[in-house]
């Protein structure tokens, strides 16, 4: 097998995708245990993936505005041996395209192809022409385990809630693509259930479009809910999610977040193919609704209103999550 000292993966993507495609660079570290490992990526991820990821060595700034010239410029400086393109970008490939450096390529499943492969397997896929060995699990492989204490310590004390165990509660999914999300009173009678256990704390994750939300949820509980949504950066995000007997989520970056610290999540799915983008290990516990989505691939559903959950979302039922969360922390918990 040929060996590398200095390999950088070029990933600027959407969390999400990025805590998905975080086993390319613990295989490529348990193959070449000496080389260095940059990621090159957006700075937003740098707190995550510099520190809590020990595959990781080094991140570089991914900046979308510089130019091609730039770009060349950066490559030239880092002098890899090994280059791991998971973006397979126009300007990737020029900027490449004469380098005597070995490039290998990510090359995204068609979505017409069946079976459908994980988002996870489709991003080992481009590193399989030099890995001999993968891990015995692909997750976790970020790991807050040192910031979580203090963070829970912390959030809990300055909310007033005692120390019960956490079950994590995503509610939105960011602007982007709103039909993927749950209904509002979905979420908020989840919520009452999971309150009349008295045994946990729902904690609500999200970020600054979720605020408006979560506040709404909170209000409508009473205080009951620890709200964190808008209030901690993705390190203090990957922490909670840590410390959280199971998460309840939509598509969106908090879920693949939660499973790349090793917990478990419950999938709430319509829009998006699970055997594509869901929670990584998590097929048990997802609620699925894809078969009955007209809306695939779309940023909205023509179903339904402007802004709002996807006509196929609305038939997530909840009693099949509160059946999934009870098998994770008590199956003894009484139906209510």
């Amino acid at each position: 097998m040929q060996s590398f000292g200095n390999i950088v993966i070029f990933h600027p993507a959407a969390i999400g995708d990025c805590m998905l495609a975080t086993p390319v660079a613990t295989t490529l570290r348990l193959n070449f245990p000496g080389a260095k490992i940059t990621y090159w990526t957006h700075a937003s991820l740098r707190s995550m993936l510099l520190g809590l990821c020990p595959a990781v060595d080094d991140v570089v700034d991914y900046v979308r505005e510089a130019s091609l010239f730039q770009q060349i410029k950066t490559f030239d400086q880092l002098r890899p041996d090994l280059f791991v393109d998971l973006s397979n970008s126009a300007k990737t490939r020029a900027f490449t395209w004469l380098t005597k450096t070995k490039v290998l390529r990510y090359e995204k499943q068609s979505a017409t192809e069946t079976p459908r492969k994980h988002a996870t397997a489709n991003f080992l896929d481009t590193i399989k022409p030099v890995c001999d060995e993968y891990p015995e699990h692909l997750f976790p492989t970020i790991f807050p385990d040192a910031l979580a204490s203090e963070i829970l310590q912390r959030v809990l004390a300055q909310h007033d809630f005692g120390p019960q165990p956490l079950i994590g509660i995503v509610p939105g999914v960011g602007k982007l693509r709103p039909h993927r999300a749950w209904i509002y009173d979905g979420w908020l009678y989840l919520l009452q259930h999971v309150l009349s256990w008295q045994s946990h704390i729902p904690v609500l994750i999200g970020g600054a479009d979720e605020e408006e939300l979560c506040a709404r949820l909170v209000s409508e509980t009473a205080g009951r809910c620890l709200n964190l949504a808008g209030r901690l950066n993705l390190p203090e995000t990957a922490a909670v999610l840590k410390r959280c007997k199971v998460v309840v989520a939509g598509d969106t970056g908090p879920a693949h977040i939660a499973v790349a610290v090793g917990t478990r999540v419950i999938g709430l799915y319509g829009p998006t193919f699970p055997e594509r983008s869901g929670p990584y290990g998590c097929k048990d516990l997802l609620v699925d609704q894809s078969a009955a989505c007209q809306c695939h691939d779309l940023k909205a559903c023509r179903y339904a209103n402007a802004g709002a959950p996807g006509e196929c979302m609305h038939r997530i039922m909840l009693p099949d999550i509160l059946a999934h969360i009870k098998s994770e922390i008590n199956p003894a918990i009484p139906d209510n």
